[in-house]
């Protein structure tokens, strides 16, 4: 694992979006970690995908559009602060900044999460390449059994 030093701290990926790691899973003898989640007006995790984990998000502040697969039907809103969007293992789901500053999330999972977007961050460097930027990024997904889904 990765030591937790102040380097280690920040993750920039997919551009200039950030998480800040608040508690490593070094730090936790790997159960969990929490994260901090900046994400700029459009950008964060916008392409629809499933995890193989549970994720919940917890927006601090700002705008964050979601679209969660429900009953078999994918539902969106803009989730502001103070709301807590639970996703299960497998559910489609992604989710962007919706408004016009940078949103802030937090987050507590496991440590396949925080390893997830240092493998990320080391994949793709720079802004979006609609053609350059999945290529890269696919292996990343398939790494961690992801699937890059379509609506």
């Amino acid at each position: 694992m990765m030591s937790a030093t102040e380097n280690d701290r920040v993750i920039r990926f997919l551009g200039n979006n950030q998480v800040n790691v608040l508690v490593s899973s070094e730090e936790t003898g790997g159960k969990f970690c929490m994260l901090e989640t900046i994400i700029q007006p459009r950008g964060g995790a916008t392409a629809l995908h499933t995890d193989r984990w549970l994720e919940t998000f917890h927006v601090l502040e700002g705008e964050v559009e979601w679209t969660v697969e429900r009953d078999g039907q994918l539902v969106t809103w803009v989730a502001t602060s103070g709301e807590t969007i639970t996703v299960q293992p497998g559910v489609k789901h992604r989710w962007a900044g919706a408004g016009d500053v940078p949103s802030r999330m937090l987050t507590v999972g496991l440590p396949e999460f925080e390893e997830f977007f240092r493998a990320l961050a080391a994949a793709w460097e720079g802004p979006y390449d609609r053609e350059k930027t999945p290529m890269a990024v696919g292996p990343v997904f398939e790494a961690f059994g992801m699937r890059l889904c379509t609506p």
